[in-house]
């Protein structure tokens, strides 16, 4: 009889506004692309607010307030447009929006569809990131919603269910813990890495993950975004 493949997981934490995380996702997915066991991989998206509470603004006016100076929020962008194009993502800081993020993490929440999910993570990130989209209004995201193939029903889901909001809650709380910023990955809940780490790097833990290697406290460590700023 054979032997059914060992199954994998992989928690990962972001939020749509945080500059590096969609870098970081791209990186992760085409780790994952060329990784042997992609087939035995189950990847949960986790939420994570920068700004929990704060109402929406100019994202090129909260970079600098947080990062404390024009010059270094300057810096920040430019090296975030550099490394967006490179692989192959558009970012376009003059248009795009900062603030609390909690009905776009409810919403992926509500869609039990993977498909339909992974869709509209991707969609929420390109639309608010290139094309200067609000997550923050129910209207556009909605719009943004029906053109990742949402269906009603889930986005009804979103907008009344108490127990998706305390789920955000939660992994909110679970990543506070472990003391890092976003975007965090954690790897069959054996070790952890954080930021926009280079493909080789991703490609690295989906191997450590695959060979049982609990490397307990072990991490790699990137450029990451924190409720006070994010990091070169």
């Amino acid at each position: 009889m054979q032997t059914p493949s060992k199954k994998y997981v992989v928690d990962i934490w972001s939020d749509f506004v945080c500059p590096w995380c969609w870098i970081a996702k791209r990186r992760f997915e085409k780790a994952l692309g060329q990784f042997s066991g992609k087939d035995s991989v189950q990847v949960n998206v986790r939420a994570y607010r920068l700004a929990a509470n704060h109402a929406p603004e100019p994202m090129v006016a909260a970079l600098k307030r947080k990062l404390g100076n024009p010059h270094s929020a300057d810096a920040m962008m430019d090296t975030v447009t550099k490394y967006g194009r490179s692989d192959g993502l558009d970012y376009r800081f003059s248009t795009m929006l900062f603030g609390d993020t909690a009905d776009a993490h409810v919403l992926v929440k509500a869609v039990a569809d993977p498909v339909a999910k992974k869709r509209l993570v991707e969609m929420l990130y390109e639309q608010s990131t290139t094309h200067g989209k609000s997550l923050f209004d129910r209207s556009s995201l909605i719009a943004i919603a029906k053109a990742a193939g949402v269906s009603n029903e889930s986005i009804e889901l979103a907008w009344s269910s108490v127990a998706l909001r305390v789920e955000m809650e939660g992994d909110e709380h679970f990543a506070a813990r472990l003391g890092s910023g976003v975007p965090l990955f954690v790897f069959d809940n054996a070790f952890s890495v954080s930021g926009a780490q280079p493909v080789t790097a991703f490609l690295e833990a989906l191997n450590k993950m695959q060979e049982n290697a609990r490397v307990d406290g072990d991490a790699f460590i990137g450029e990451v975004c924190g409720i006070d700023g994010c990091k070169i």
